[in-house]
C-alpha cells in the first residue's frame, strides 16, 4: 500500500478555498460592524467628513477610470444564454413556473464567476427556459465597497428587466476584488453592452427601490442562514425552500432539487 497521501480532488480545493472565504467575509462583517460603531461616536463631524469625501469622489469621478467598451467582453454570449426568455426585475423565466430557484450573490465573488459561467448556463437552458422553474437573483455584499457598488446598480438594472443580463455580463468582466474597478465607466460598459439605459441605471442605484431590495435579501438570507455565496435555494413556487447542501453548487444537483420540488408541487 502506497503511503503517499491522495491529491485533494477538485470539489475538495474549491470546497476548502469557499471555506476560507466564507471565514474571510464574516471576519470582515464584524471589522465593518466595529467601524460603524466608530463613525457613530464621531456624531456631526464624522457626517461631515463623509460627505466630504463623497463630494471629491463624484467631483473626479470616481477616482479611477475604469475600463473602456473594448476591455468588455462576452455580451454575444450573455444574449445567447439569456434572451428570448422572459425577465421582470430579480426574476428570469416564466412567472408561473411551478418550481422557484433563489440564487444568492455577490457580484465581487469569484466563485459566483465560476458558477456563473460552469454551472448556471445549464440550468438556465434545461429548466428555465423550457419553463419547468423560474429564477430569482439576490444580491449580498459581504466582500466590500465595490460589492455595494455593483449590487446596486444592478438593482436598478432590474427595474428596466436588464439584471440578469447585466449580472451575466459583469461576471464574464470582473474584476480584481476591492480594485475599485466597480466604476461608473465599468458599469456603464456593462450596462451598455447588454442593451440597458446606463444613466438610469447608475442613477437608481440610490433609490429606495434598490435600497428595498437589497434589504429583502439580506432578510432572506438571514432567514436559510446563508453564510457564504453563491448560496442555492429551491423549492416550488410559492411553497417552501430548501438550501443546497453543496458548498459549490453544480447544475447536476440544483436539477435533483428541481425534480424534488416538481414532484412536491404536484407537476
Amino acid at each position: 500500500m502506497s503511503s503517499q497521501n491522495t491529491p485533494p480532488s477538485k470539489r475538495e480545493r474549491r470546497e476548502a478555498a469557499r471555506a476560507e472565504r466564507i471565514e474571510r467575509e464574516q471576519s470582515a462583517a464584524a471589522s465593518d460592524a466595529r467601524r460603524r460603531r466608530l463613525l457613530q461616536l464621531g456624531g456631526l463631524l464624522a457626517g461631515a467628513v463623509v460627505v466630504v469625501v463623497i463630494a471629491i469622489v463624484v467631483s473626479t469621478g470616481g477616482g479611477k477610470s475604469g475600463g473602456g467598451s473594448s476591455n468588455i467582453t462576452g455580451a454575444a454570449d450573455t444574449k445567447a444564454l439569456i434572451g428570448g426568455i422572459p425577465q421582470k426585475g430579480i426574476t428570469l423565466g416564466k412567472p408561473d413556473a411551478p418550481v422557484t430557484i433563489v440564487e444568492f450573490a455577490d457580484p465581487q465573488c469569484p466563485f459566483c464567476k465560476e458558477y456563473t459561467l460552469n454551472e448556471l448556463p445549464t440550468v438556465i437552458q434545461k429548466y428555465v427556459r423550457t419553463g419547468k422553474a423560474k429564477m430569482d437573483l439576490r444580491w449580498l455584499t459581504f466582500i466590500g465597497p465595490d460589492s455595494v457598488t455593483g449590487a446596486g446598480v444592478l438593482e436598478a438594472a432590474g427595474q428596466q428587466n436588464k439584471m440578469w443580463n447585466a449580472a451575466d455580463l459583469l461576471y464574464r468582466n470582473q474584476g480584481e476584488e476591492n480594485s475599485g474597478y466597480m466604476t461608473d465607466a465599468f458599469l456603464t460598459n456593462v450596462l451598455k453592452g447588454v442593451g440597458a439605459d446606463a444613466p438610469k441605471a447608475i442613477a437608481g442605484a440610490g433609490s429606495s427601490y434598490v435600497s428595498q431590495q437589497i434589504g429583502a435579501a439580506k432578510t432572506l438570507s438571514s432567514r436559510y442562514a446563508v453564510t457564504g455565496t453563491p448560496t442555492i435555494l429551491v423549492g416550488p413556487t410559492g411553497g417552501t425552500l430548501k438550501k443546497d447542501p453543496e458548498s459549490a453548487p453544480t447544475a447536476a444537483g440544483i436539477g435533483k432539487m428541481i425534480d424534488a420540488a416538481q414532484g412536491a408541487s404536484g407537476t
